[in-house]
């Protein structure tokens, strides 16, 4: 598989309305399939909406769970990766990041770090993931996903791309946070640079995919982009507004980015763990 092409959706959300979310969610899908995407992802939260609060346990649903079928069966024509509420086996309650593809689902991604501070409060409603793994796609090959506020702390992507990640996925809900001065905010920038970041030190593609519109007092701002493994921006989505954006993955290119450079491949991850493991065994300094 030399090239893919990905259909970014960065869409608006109803806030607990699964029926309306799904409905939305189908007649992309049907319109990507028709034009001939090989993948498509939305938002975190894309089937839920993101303030769900004491809600997300009525709306958790089991990645089995029926009224998922139809997002199974279109996954037989193209792989689709959004945000939903999961309930595990064992009745925890995540926001998490499906993926479905050739009839089944999968979740892939249980949001580990849950923003609680500021206009956040994830951590009342949600229990954290504890795993960080790359999965296999037929149609993107080897991807890591994660979850918004995941993306602030390097562990997650760098151990996402040395399980061998080449396609990085971050599905964002990011309210616009209000900061004095001119041009793009501030949060705007941070995430353009995060992106750039990771996407060169790893040369791997980072995409971003965050929604838009309001709910309850928080304004999302899209932008949704793709980065190349060298760390040039590819595409990006409008400010503010629904959008769906398409962009050819060339896995070339990650070949191309890594014998220039070879930063990425020359990390040494026994000494990372060795070290690691010495911090861990310290005792904590709580003065």
């Amino acid at each position: 598989m030399l090239t893919s092409k990905l259909r970014i959706a960065q869409i608006d959300c109803t806030l607990a309305n699964f029926d309306e979310n799904l409905a939305q969610h189908c007649a992309l899908i049907e319109k990507a399939i028709k034009e001939g995407a090989d993948a498509i992802a939305f938002p975190e939260l894309s089937l839920t909406g993101y303030n769900v609060q004491d809600a997300a346990q009525d709306i958790a649903m089991h990645i089995e769970d029926a009224r998922l079928d139809p997002l199974r069966e279109l996954s037989r024509k193209i792989c689709i990766i959004c945000g939903g509420i999961e309930l595990s086996d064992d009745y925890g309650v995540y926001n998490a990041a499906f993926m479905f593809e050739e009839g089944i689902g999968r979740s892939i991604h249980r949001k580990i770090y849950l923003p609680t501070y500021g206009m956040f409060e994830e951590l009342r409603y949600f229990s954290a993931g504890q795993q960080i793994k790359a999965v296999n796609s037929k149609k993107l090959g080897r991807i890591g996903v994660a979850i918004c506020e995941d993306f602030w702390h390097v562990s997650v992507p760098y151990l996402l791309a040395h399980q061998g990640a080449k396609l990085l996925f971050v599905l964002m809900s990011s309210p616009l946070r209000m900061s004095p001065g001119e041009g793009n905010p501030a949060i705007v920038t941070q995430w353009q640079t995060i992106a750039t970041t990771y996407a060169f030190l790893f040369s791997s593609y980072v995409a971003c995919v965050n929604r838009v519109g309001n709910e309850d007092s928080f304004t999302y701002w899209g932008n949704s982009s793709l980065t190349g493994p060298d760390g040039t921006l590819i595409s990006a989505a409008p400010l503010f507004k629904p959008h769906t954006m398409d962009a050819v993955l060339n896995f070339g290119d990650i070949k191309r980015a890594r014998l220039h450079s070879s930063h990425f491949l020359d990390e040494d991850l026994r000494l990372i763990g060795a070290e690691l493991n010495d911090i861990i065994k310290q005792p904590v300094n709580r003065q």
